[in-house]
């Protein structure tokens, strides 16, 4: 099945607006000054980005070249998912001069946080100022990244639990209750302490086996109530992650990405409806699993230029074919800096069998 698409085509052409963007600089929003030994479940707040810690240590690029690909080709959506996710419906009025890191220069359908539901939900850690994002990853690491976006975004959250002062307790109650994803995006079993210090791409990394369960959501299973259900799309990616190897497609291909979201979706509605899925403790029907797939949802999703699918992936290839000759460039400098590398160090290997061990045994143990 040969897949064409005029949303790359598109794309493409926003490139010069988006560098233009990302040269854009506005004076950072201000936080709100919060005491947080006061704050208690169901309060709002206001931060910036880089206030909040993930209890996760991957995302699904995908959705966000979904998201930046939308942003590319009309601004306006990028404004409607910041009052969205804020918690004020949609977007309302906005201009040229309007800016993300700035919510006086657009103005929403409502108040910030009056859809309570709709925001992000945080849980205060056990040192006073620690904010741990518990949900929202994928798109707040979206205004983090985009080029208009960054560190200084303000966004309003809701108060799941305040755990100040819990110390030890902190982490393990987390996990009790399922409000940490403690997994690589190789998936493999990681420490608390491993987790990034910051949302965006640079900290959180692409997990191809979420990007897989991102897409089919309503292909192969529908949404249960996240509210009792944390991380669904990362347990069904877990299920995915056993049963196939995402390493046999190459992922920048329309047709065997098409191929491999085929091959997922019936994966997940062949499973039996009592499997337990990943570490949800769920079976599949409580997952939402269909009994077949949706053929006609699947073949929108594939063909439809308007589709999630399509916008990431006209993001995805563009995003390779600008930055692969300064891929090669580096590619060809690392080699360089390596070989030179191997040199220095053979010559300072040299030099230490010529000199006598002057360290003593307090140094060795710092040292060490």
């Amino acid at each position: 099945m040969a897949i064409q698409t005029k949303a790359y085509a598109l794309y493409k052409q926003y490139i010069p607006f988006i560098i233009l963007l990302s040269t854009f600089v506005a004076l950072p929003a201000l936080a709100e000054k919060t005491n947080y030994a006061e704050l208690k479940r169901g309060d709002v707040i206001n931060v910036n980005l880089d206030q909040l810690l993930p209890t996760q240590a991957v995302i699904s690029l995908d959705e966000e070249y979904y998201n930046l690909g939308r942003y590319a080709e009309d601004l306006k959506t990028m404004y409607n998912d910041l009052c969205r996710v804020n918690g004020a419906k949609g977007i309302k009025k906005w201009d040229k001069d309007s800016n993300p890191t700035n919510i006086s220069t657009y103005s929403c359908q409502a108040k910030q946080g009056e859809n309570i539901d709709a925001l992000p939900s945080v849980i205060i850690g056990p040192e006073d100022g620690e904010l741990f994002l518990i949900d929202h990853h994928n798109i707040l690491s979206t205004f983090w990244d985009m080029p208009n976006g960054g560190t200084s975004v303000p966004i309003t959250l809701k108060v799941e639990y305040n755990l100040l002062g819990s110390g030890d307790d902190f982490w393990p109650e987390l996990l009790n209750d399922h409000e940490v994803w403690l997994y690589n995006n190789k998936g493999k079993k990681i420490k608390p302490s491993a987790l990034p210090q910051y949302i965006g791409s640079k900290q959180l990394k692409h997990d191809k086996y979420f990007s897989l369960a991102y897409f089919l959501n309503g292909i192969a299973y529908d949404m249960p109530d996240e509210n009792k259900v944390p991380y669904v799309k990362l347990n069904w990616s877990r299920v995915l992650r056993e049963k196939m190897d995402i390493g046999d497609y190459n992922l920048n291909n329309l047709d065997e990405y098409a191929t491999a979201l085929t091959s997922a979706a019936t994966i997940i509605t062949d499973l039996k409806s009592d499997t337990v899925i990943g570490r949800s403790s769920k079976t599949a029907k409580e997952m939402g699993q269909k009994s077949s797939v949706d053929t006609k949802a699947l073949e929108n999703l594939l063909t439809n230029e308007k589709s999630t699918w399509h916008y990431a992936m006209a993001y995805r290839i563009a995003k390779k074919e600008k930055a692969t000759p300064k891929n090669i460039e580096d590619e060809n400098n690392n080699k360089e800096d390596d070989a030179s590398n191997k040199k220095e160090s053979k010559k300072k290997e040299s030099k230490k069998k010529d000199k006598p061990n002057s360290i003593n045994e307090t140094d060795k143990v710092k040292a060490e």
